[in-house]
């Protein structure tokens, strides 16, 4: 499994060039810096759904309970979500960084975009 790192995007005025997104493949995982302020754009044109994750360290609480991950499904051959912000206190690990993965990577793209 090899960690991908994604550069977010700065949105301005006007509008910004997402021509470039990130294909996305099940063997791998996401990082972000993540300073709260920025969404993911998922697109999916392929024939199976696909399960993203983005995962989180957090604990609450005596015994220190998980709190679970966020998970969403974009849809096959159509599917567009936007997904974020994420707050930095709940999804951001040591490093400062989110991690997301997908269970599904046929034709399956991300782009951060940092407002």
């Amino acid at each position: 499994m090899a960690l991908v790192t994604l550069t977010p995007l700065q949105a301005v005025p006007g509008s910004v060039d997402g021509s470039s997104p990130q294909a996305m493949s099940a063997s791998d995982n996401y990082i972000m810096q993540n300073d709260g302020k920025t969404i993911l754009h998922f697109i999916k044109v392929g024939s199976n759904n696909a399960n993203i994750t983005i995962v989180t360290t957090k604990t609450v609480g005596i015994g220190a309970l998980a709190v679970a991950e966020q998970t969403f499904v974009v849809t096959a051959t159509t599917g567009v979500e936007f997904a974020g912000p994420f707050d930095p206190a709940v999804y951001n690990d040591a490093s400062g960084d989110i991690d997301i993965s997908t269970d599904e990577g046929t034709s399956i793209t991300v782009q951060a975009i940092r407002v």
